[in-house]
């Protein structure tokens, strides 16, 4: 599972077979199919177990207490984890490009997890905002999905144009909400 979030995360879903895991891992293609009959199936599970662990965080005590400020660095965190790990993008990010290509039980769980996304970081938004912390014009909802967007894009041009340039929009966006 994790060989294959990896692949999504540089390759796309649509990127990889079972052959690529199957060489990494020095099995027959059988092994992996034994545990997951097709890819549809591997890559619903990829993107349930992403999902889980996202609602572990979220609901940790550590993650919940914290301040809306370290709330939304805890979250770039998350982009800026996958960036540090060899150009990859998100999971949502890979899967969103995808979209129109993936079967129908993976759009689903994409949508899933990318509702999921946007309504912790619209939570967030609102709890800094209510709090005094944040500023920003229009409705929470709207900036969450700017953000995220922003996130997914930037990571995608860091893969041409370096680390650097994924690291300004985090501190760009840092600037915009603590104006």
């Amino acid at each position: 599972m994790d060989l294959a979030e990896s692949l999504v995360q540089e390759k796309g879903y649509n990127g990889f077979s079972y052959a690529h895991i199957a060489g990494e891992l020095k099995v027959k293609n059988a092994a992996i199919h034994y545990h997951f009959p097709t890819k549809e199936e591997l890559g619903c599970a990829v993107i349930k177990r992403y999902r889980d662990r996202f609602q572990l965080w979220i609901n940790n005590s550590r993650v919940k207490d914290l301040s809306p400020e370290e709330k939304l660095d805890w979250f770039f965190s998350i982009y800026t984890n996958t960036r540090a790990d060899n150009g990859k993008v998100c999971l949502a990010g890979s899967l969103e490009t995808e979209f129109n290509s993936l079967p129908a039980s993976l759009r689903q769980e994409t949508e899933a997890l990318t509702s999921e996304l946007l309504t912790w970081l619209e939570a967030a938004l609102k709890e800094g905002r209510d709090a005094g912390v944040f500023r920003f014009g229009g409705e929470p909802a709207s900036k969450a999905a700017l953000i995220l967007s922003s996130l997914q894009g930037a990571l995608q041009m860091a893969r041409a144009l370096g680390t650097s340039k994924f690291h300004d929009v985090v501190k760009q966006h840092k600037a915009d909400l603590l104006a």
